[in-house]
């Protein structure tokens, strides 16, 4: 009977040290969940802006506008 009491008696210790340990480490692994989160957000976030494609045609009107002006006001002089 002592051998089962010193037996559950270790567990018992064991058991608190696990809880400990598990109390140290949770707060970090949540920190890691809410960085997914937050990874995940910014990618959606990402994902909705133009390309850098889309970028360049947009540069290239704007030049071709440019241009276009530059030829008008020569043709007005």
């Amino acid at each position: 009977m002592r051998d089962m009491q010193a037996g559950l008696a270790r567990v018992e210790t064991t058991l608190a040290e696990i809880k400990a340990l598990l109390a140290a480490s949770l707060p970090h692994l949540a920190i890691r969940a809410e960085l997914a989160e937050l990874r995940g957000e910014i990618r959606a976030e990402l994902g909705e802006k133009p390309g850098k494609l889309s970028m360049w045609g947009i540069l290239a009107v704007l030049v071709a506008a440019y241009a276009a002006g530059l030829a008008g006001l020569a043709v007005l002089k």
